[in-house]
């Protein structure tokens, strides 16, 4: 009953999906179908959406979404982009291995919505390829690091609230990156190999960190401690005060409807995940999952809300406390089975209609999440068949 209570508002997300609505409708249309089915009252679900707009969370995430894209357009617009794409295809002499490379560069760069920045690189690396599957070798290899990279939120919360060492979490869980990278080759292998128009071959590698200076500004002044939001603001700052010419385009950007959807995509975002909260959804699975065994239960579980919310951090920090008991014995984490949990949550969180790089990069290849699911699913789903041959190669190993 639980899983076709969870299947019903995501079947109808798919459905509005379908149909062309736009995402900052189908968002939030979801979550209030979740809240009514889980027996939050209609009232009281419209009054959290409401609420969000002015909760730090959400002003935030719209921040650090709205620079994030304002950044690539004036990069875009000065050409660096340009000039990073023909850097990594020096480097790599495919431009197959160029575009992903670009995109788990960016990957390095632990923030929502990230894949728009390695989106143009990709997009001018592939000139050639339909732009559903632009977007999904853009969007797969953009993540393969969230397995082991301390950086990610959702790493930092197992670090410092599990207290595992960052050390075990790379020899346990680091090899998962490398089943994330073989379940992504099918993606390279039908992708045409082609000398890109407009870029050169003969660029060197260390001009990627002299053009790619406001990323690496962004990135180095959030590793110093300034929240990330403000670092993004900061980068665009800086870069518009050494580059005065890109500040006629600031104000219409501003002005664009770019701006209300980025608005109310946030919105939808948030939404769904305080929803997924506060309907107490990832309560009731554990409840109905609890008679079977530790392997089921953090899989399915972390599976689950990992789809629902499409954040590593959300279905880490809602998930792994209400299944600590199997995770924690005697004081000693499990790290096998922590990491087939994680493995199933970050399974869901790569496949869910809620994931932002998702739905940024749908707008900028001008796609359908209809066309790009197929190949995301099957990605996904030999990273969580290897995931599950990883852990059962684990138990042998460590009784």
């Amino acid at each position: 009953m639980i899983l076709i209570e969870i299947a019903i508002p995501l079947f109808f997300m798919a459905l509005l999906i379908t149909f062309k609505v736009r995402l900052e409708v189908v968002l939030p249309a979801g979550a209030l179908a979740l809240a009514l089915l889980f027996g939050m009252g209609p009232l009281d679900a419209v009054i959290v959406y409401g609420k969000l707009f002015g909760s730090a969370q959400f002003l935030m995430l719209f921040c650090v979404i709205f620079f994030v894209m304002l950044l690539g357009e004036l990069m875009e617009r000065g050409k660096m982009l340009t000039q990073m794409s023909s850097i990594f295809l020096s480097v790599f002499r495919d431009n197959r291995l160029a575009a992903a490379a670009s995109a788990a560069f960016i990957g390095l760069l632990p923030m929502p919505g990230g894949s728009l920045l390695s989106a143009p690189f990709v997009d001018k690396l592939l000139p050639s390829e339909q732009n559903d599957r632009k977007l999904v070798l853009n969007y797969w290899y953009r993540h393969i690091w969230e397995y082991f990279y301390p950086l990610y939120s959702g790493m930092a919360w197992i670090i410092t609230v599990m207290k595992v060492e960052p050390l075990s979490i790379l020899c346990y869980m680091g090899p998962m990156s490398l089943i994330m990278v073989a379940a992504g080759i099918p993606l390279i292998r039908r992708t045409p190999r082609e000398t890109p128009p407009g870029l050169a071959t003969d660029e060197k590698a260390h001009r990627l960190l002299l053009i790619g200076w406001p990323i690496l500004f962004a990135v180095t002044i959030s590793l110093a401690g300034l929240p990330l939001w403000l670092s993004v603001i900061a980068a665009v700052v800086a870069f518009v005060a050494v580059n005065r010419r890109l500040a006629q385009f600031l104000l219409p950007y501003l002005l664009s409807r770019k701006t209300i959807f980025t608005i109310f995509m946030t919105a939808g975002i948030v939404y769904f995940e305080r929803i997924v909260r506060e309907a107490g959804v990832a309560t009731a699975i554990y409840q109905a999952l609890q008679t079977y065994n530790a392997e089921v239960v953090v899989f399915t579980l972390s599976l689950i809300i990992g789809l629902l919310t499409g954040i590593s951090i959300a279905f880490i920090s809602i998930v792994f406390p209400i299944i600590s008991p199997f995770l924690i014995t005697g004081g000693v984490v499990d790290m096998p089975l922590l990491t087939f949990a994680y493995a199933g949550g970050f399974t869901g969180v790569m496949l869910s209609p809620t994931h932002l790089c998702l739905i940024v990069t749908t707008d900028f290849f001008k796609t359908r999440l209809a066309l790009v699911y197929p190949a995301i699913v099957r990605a996904g789903l030999i990273m969580a068949l290897g995931g599950g041959v990883y852990y059962a190669f684990l138990r042998m190993v460590i009784r």
